[in-house]
């Protein structure tokens, strides 16, 4: 098949012309309707010049004795190629430009359609009270670039609102519109773990699900043979203990905790409360925190508060010099937490 050639589909009503090849399975076709469409070069066929094509000498009513084998491996492949198109999943990704230095690089927005339908969307990013808008379409299987974020632009946990249609050109069964609401902590955009190797880009990236239709075999496919050693090695531990005689067993206390202070993992609605009333939410979890450490003897504690106006750190480190004067405390590591965490070092 060449670009401009007239072709049809194989299991649909009429065809139109190749404008160009996607890849090598699929074909970008101008239909007679007047749209574009990608379509497998499964589902094509070309339609033979009559001028160059010969006289057939099989009467009409005769076929091939091998054509009904040809057809059945046809239907078992568009079979095949239909079974996947109801699975959807589609993410946010934030990709930094410096890959050795994500935490300390501009960085864009993208989203990303795994999927074999074509999206409307509608991305909204909060800006002071009101939300700007990011609205456009996304071919399958593709990825849209969607807005460019400064170096160290981020200062506080960023909201994005998706809103998110469906649709084919084809047949297809119906899926229900997707509106729902991404944070991410600013903590997590400074924490180069946070960005990882993936199947969309060539480089790490913060990578976010929208919604995942195959989540487990996602999670499965995510598995490395560090984690799978990870999980047999935990498991020796635990069989070893549980078989080892009560009074011979020791216990074993972690050596770190983290506590993250942001409100919203504190209530579950904060409506009605002054700013003053949400910090005293956070400075009585800390404190609580910090006895429960102490009486079990952990090392260290680390409380994530973010960066934001630096209200609650500061708060927070004025009540550690005055009432737990015999304790050292540091900013927590950066490639861990980014900027917003406290270390507290108990013993």
């Amino acid at each position: 098949m060449n670009i401009g050639e007239r072709v049809k589909f194989l299991n649909d009503v009429g065809g139109g012309i190749i404008t160009k090849f996607i890849d090598k399975e699929t074909a970008m076709i101008l239909g007679d309707d007047g749209f574009e469409m990608p379509v497998s070069l499964k589902e094509l066929l070309t339609i033979p010049d009559e001028k160059k094509q010969k006289p057939t000498t099989i009467p009409v009513t005769e076929k091939p004795s091998n054509l009904p084998q040809v057809e059945e491996e046809e239907e078992e492949e568009e079979e095949a190629f239909y079974t996947d198109s109801s699975d959807v999943s589609i993410y946010l990704a934030l990709v930094p430009k410096n890959n050795n230095s994500p935490t300390d690089s501009d960085a864009t927005l993208y989203l990303i359609n795994d999927s074999n339908f074509f999206l409307t969307f509608n991305i909204l990013t909060r800006k002071d009270e009101k939300f700007l808008s990011f609205p456009g379409k996304i071919e399958p299987n593709t990825k849209e670039k969607i807005k460019d974020f400064p170096k160290n632009s981020i200062k506080e946990d960023l909201e994005i609102s998706v809103q998110v249609l469906f649709y084919d050109k084809r047949p297809h069964e119906q899926h229900e519109p997707v509106s729902t609401t991404i944070l991410i902590r600013a903590v997590k955009i400074y924490k180069e773990g946070s960005y990882k190797e993936n199947d969309f880009f060539d480089q790490r990236a913060l990578v976010l699900p929208i919604i995942e239709e195959n989540a487990m075999k996602e999670a499965i496919k995510q598995l490395t043979d560090k984690d799978l050693k990870k999980v047999v090695v935990q498991k020796e531990i635990l069989n070893e203990t549980l078989n080892t005689p009560k009074h011979f067993r020791k216990r074993i206390e972690p050596q770190i905790k983290e506590v993250d202070l942001h409100i919203d993992e504190l209530l579950d609605n904060r409506a009605g409360l002054e700013n003053n009333e949400l910090l005293q939410v956070q400075m009585d979890k800390f404190r609580s925190e910090m006895k429960a450490a102490i009486q079990n003897k952990i090392a260290k504690i680390v409380f994530i508060h973010g960066v934001g106006s630096g209200v609650l750190k500061l708060e927070l480190r004025k009540e550690l010099q005055r009432d737990y004067k015999k304790y050292q405390f540091q900013d927590a590591s950066f490639k861990e937490y980014g900027y917003g965490a406290t270390m507290v070092i108990l013993r």
